[in-house]
């Protein structure tokens, strides 16, 4: 079976569904595969996985089209679920479901398959957790659900990899979306520091997350410069101007301590040693 035949099977499929893509399936793996019987068992195997994420998708453009004509319809929603957990993105479907259940869905059918769904989900995120690369990418994005426990993890994750595939801008986003989930974390501070000067970018949201994560490091004197020119470029960007005022403040009071410790501490300098008090 040649990659040429693969690539012209999915394309077939496209216009395809059940039986006739099953049908197209047998036809290419029985006219193609010229290699040993191993070698057939395995490409076949292959283009089968191939052949039902295509129906799948095919599945989830028809539940979307669907939905345009019947909004928020409970039963196409739980069916694009379906689909969405054949297709190995739960934590997107968790939300799908969720949203069924708002619009009247059956409670205790629906239930169940959200608690199906979160067992795949915390797979993928162990998966997100340990692998390395392409794989563990895409375990991270199939196991993001909003507002769920393990979002920030999923975030700084998805950074750290994204990291070390050199992709510091991507990486930067997704540090900065952990940050605006849990703000006091350092090492998410430090890496948008850090990567906010490897990437150069200058728009108003990286230079407030800059700002934000230097005030984070104990460093408020440096932030000033980021956050007036995040403001300068989005003059009403709220959280830049409460970062701004926060680090003012934490100026003017590192100011007045050394102030008022440069006043306690006596000088004898110029004093015999005798004259000094006990």
């Amino acid at each position: 079976m040649t990659i040429t035949s693969t690539a012209r099977t999915v394309a077939v499929v496209l216009l395809l569904s059940g039986s006739a893509a099953a049908a197209c399936h047998a036809a290419v793996t029985r006219a193609s595969c010229t290699g040993s019987a191993a070698q057939c068992s395995t490409a076949a195997s292959k283009l089968a996985r191939a052949l039902e994420r295509c129906t799948a998708h095919l599945q989830l453009i028809a539940c979307d089209d669907a939905l345009h004509l019947e909004p928020n319809d409970p039963g196409i929603l739980v069916a694009e679920a379906d689909v969405l957990v054949q297709l190995q993105h739960p934590g997107e479907a968790v939300g799908v479901f969720r949203n069924a259940l708002l619009h009247g869905a059956d409670a205790g059918l629906v239930n169940a398959k959200i608690a199906a769904a979160e067992i795949q989900r915390r797979s993928l995120f162990a998966l997100c957790e340990t692998a390395t690369g392409t794989p563990a990418r895409r375990a991270c994005d199939a196991a993001w659900l909003p507002g769920a426990r393990d979002e920030v993890a999923i975030f700084e994750r998805r950074g750290f990899l994204l990291q070390a595939d050199d992709e510091p801008s991507p990486a930067l986003d997704a540090y900065m979306a952990a940050a605006r989930l849990r703000p006091g974390d350092r090492d998410v501070a430090q890496a948008i520091v850090r990567l906010s000067a490897v990437t150069g970018r200058q728009d108003a949201a990286t230079l407030a997350a800059r700002g934000a994560a230097l005030i984070r490091l104990h460093r408020p004197a440096e932030a000033i410069a980021p956050l007036r020119k995040a403001l300068h470029i989005a003059p009403d960007l709220p959280q830049a101007q409460v970062q701004l005022r926060a680090a003012e403040r934490l100026i003017d009071a590192d100011r007045l301590a050394r102030a008022a410790r440069a006043v306690a501490v006596p000088r004898y300098t110029n004093l015999d040693p005798t004259t000094r008090s006990h």
